[in-house]
């Protein structure tokens, strides 16, 4: 009963973020081969599988696919006995093991080694900043903060010179930033173009040296697209591999890819940084006594671009296929329901509604019941712990919000959930949701909310299909990958919706009410301050619409209530001035639309200046109701067309009171 050498390694190390599936695929089928029976089997790997990263569903799925095929032979070469009673993994801090022990051959030095870098990785009106070294007070050897010149004028001073060794003469070494950065730039603020990322290792986690060789064969098989390769002229080689992200989270991202793909190898955490020093080709630098020179040995190998090489990895991280009879033969459990009938732990929910019909105060009284097992609008929950990524409202007044929604439901404990308040550091859910799972890890949330979704759109459109299942699609990993429900909310069209399926009542592409698998909407009811709710479930039974009321903190369900009774939309105001006094204004005009609703404003204001009064908001909550929603931005557009006009303005200005009011004001 052995195993494979790199089966044990496994046991010992794991595997990268992105082999997780591959490795445990792999590791299964040399267990199987080599005759243990499925239940030893999943002893042993399920808990280096959940020590991973992977939930223990994904981990018995992937191993019993394996045992539903037949056996092949088992493997022959680096046989090990099978340590027969391992150490619990969960309890071991196994010492990373560096997979590469190949090697190949380095290649010739290039020569004008410095040239061909500026050519392979500047822009000739791109400044690149070099730093000679110096000897510290302490004797160590520092760069200085060094000189930028463009590209451009760098190879003229280097050829009137004859060399940039000649330009810096030093041979305490020369350092030259891998990123172009602004004119006399030094901090990753200043860098201009987030490029290259420095590769640099001598050392695996285990303190054993790694040869040149070894260290080339490394990057060489790693496949990435290397704009070049430096010889440091001591230990190590560096390697500026070619990620052209567009900003500094996404740098960072690939970054984070980086480093977990050369897991197990002592990268420089320092090389993190985009304006990281590296060796600079044809200066030299002193070890030992002698002097070394600082060589240029390859330009522009590997992958065509990161996209091409992140595309050609991406399946990595794929399930397997599993054959018909073994699906079919291992049942797979149904996740808790964290609301009873509505919501599975691990699925995805968007909570639609108008503007100002409280989705917030909705979400967070969701947060609230889920984490203390509180019914939620009448459903019962399970208990589970929450968390609540804040993107929008200021820390004391979702405190505010909190607090009031507690004290009607008579909720004390506020140990089950957390807060991440993210006001200010929204972006790109594809930058930012790799974030919040590394955050996250092993935090066993089973319930996420985010408020409000949009603050993830970054360059999308939220009318674009592909935009939003895009961003969905990112809301899916964060589902997927941290096993919690994603809940999140979505806000209507402008205008009445009664008239349309609930579904389709969501503002921007169709696909945020068709992709999630559970589909709330709340659409205002004819009575004041209640709701008619509608959902649409997946993969539950249907549930009959409801009415919820607003009471004081909390909406409460009224089964009484007439669902069907919608609130209808108003009436067109040209219907209604007969009974008025008669105004009239230019067709499709802000008069002809909002007109009727704010000409019998009262008396508001102390000046001709909107922003100082409380006109701005008077005329947007009139517009809101007609459409919806209304920003003052919007309000304030719609005023300075009333105040343009030079006769039947719905409002005017009362020169004797200094006052803004209806031309009805008193009718």
């Amino acid at each position: 009963m052995t195993l494979p050498r790199r089966t044990l390694e496994y046991l010992q190390r794991g595997a990268s973020e992105g082999m997780r599936n591959a490795e445990l695929f792999d590791a299964s089928c040399q267990f199987r081969d080599a005759g243990h029976p499925l239940d030893e089997t999943e002893g042993q790997l399920l808990a280096r599988a959940l020590a991973d990263g992977l939930t223990e569903s994904e981990a018995r799925t992937t191993i019993r696919s394996v045992y539903a095929r037949n056996s092949r032979e088992p493997l022959g070469t680096g046989m090990m006995p099978t340590p027969k009673s391992p150490a619990p993994l969960r309890r071991v801090s196994p010492t990373p093991v560096y997979r590469e022990r190949s090697t190949m051959a380095l290649p010739d030095t290039i020569d004008d080694g410095f040239i061909r870098l500026l050519d392979a990785c500047f822009q000739p009106d791109e400044f690149v900043a070099i730093a000679p070294a110096t000897e510290s007070d302490e004797g160590g050897i520092v760069p200085r903060r060094g000189v930028t010149l463009t590209a451009s004028e760098w190879k003229s001073k280097v050829a009137a010179k004859g060399g940039i060794d000649r330009v810096f003469s030093t041979k305490l070494g020369l350092f030259l930033r891998i990123n172009p950065m602004a004119k006399d730039g030094a901090k990753n603020d200043d860098v201009t173009a987030f490029r290259h990322v420095l590769v640099e290792f001598d050392r695996d986690e285990a303190g054993k040296e790694i040869p040149k060789e070894e260290q080339y064969h490394a990057v060489v098989a790693s496949g990435m697209p290397v704009a070049a390769l430096i010889d440091s002229g001591n230990k190590s080689l560096h390697a500026w591999i070619r990620v052209d992200a567009p900003d500094e989270a996404e740098y960072k991202r690939r970054v984070e890819i980086i480093w977990g793909w050369f897991s197990g190898i002592n990268l420089d955490k320092q090389n993190r940084n985009a304006s990281r020093l590296s060796r600079c080709p044809d200066g030299w630098r002193t070890v030992d006594g002698n002097a070394r020179r600082q060589c240029l040995l390859a330009v522009e190998f590997g992958a065509e671009s990161w996209t091409a090489w992140e595309a050609a990895h991406a399946n990595s991280d794929l399930p397997p296929i599993l054959p018909g009879d073994g699906f079919m033969g291992q049942p797979e459990p149904e996740p808790p329901q964290l609301v009873d009938g509505v919501l599975h732990q691990g699925a995805k929910m968007v909570l639609g509604g108008p503007s100002k019909a409280r989705k917030s105060w909705s979400l967070i009284d969701l947060m609230l019941s889920v984490s203390t097992g509180t019914p939620w609008w009448g459903f019962p929950t399970r208990r589970g712990r929450a968390l609540y990524l804040n993107f929008e409202l200021p820390p004391f007044a979702l405190q505010y919000r909190i607090t009031r929604i507690a004290v009607a439901k008579e909720i004390e404990d506020f140990t089950g959930f957390d807060i991440w308040n993210l006001r200010g550091h929204a972006t790109d859910f594809s930058a930012l949701i790799p974030k919040i799972l590394g955050r996250i890890r092993d935090t066993g949330y089973s319930l996420i909310l985010i408020d409000p979704i949009y603050k993830g759109l970054g360059s999308r459109n939220e009318n674009d299909a592909g935009d939003i299942a895009s961003l969905l699609n990112e809301v899916e990993q964060l589902a997927l990958k941290s096993g919690a429900a994603a809940v999140f909310g979505a806000h209507f069209s402008k205008g009445n919706q009664a008239g349309k399926e609930s579904i389709d009542r969501i503002g921007g592409s169709g696909v945020f009410a068709r992709d999630p698998d559970v589909i709330l909407t709340m659409t205002p009811h004819e009575e004041d301050d209640a709701h008619v709710i509608d959902l649409t479930l997946r993969a539950l039974p249907p549930v009959k619409p409801f009415v919820v009321r607003w009471c004081e903190s909390i909406f409460i369900a009224d089964h009484n209530a007439d669902p069907a009774a919608l609130k209808a939309p108003q009436g067109n105001p040209k219907n209604e001035k007969s009974e008025r006094a008669k105004a009239t204004y230019k067709m499709g005009s802000a008069a002809d639309r909002y007109g009727n609703a704010v000409e019998t404003m009262p008396p508001l204001a102390n000046g001709r200046i909107a922003q100082e009064s409380a006109v701005l908001g008077y005329i947007s909550d009139r517009m809101a109701e007609i459409d919806g929603d209304c920003t003052l931005k919007e309000a304030q557009r719609t005023f300075h067309c009333f105040a343009s006009m030079r006769s039947n303005s719905p409002i005017v200005f009362d020169n004797a009171t200094r006052l803004w009011r209806g031309r009805r004001h008193g009718i």
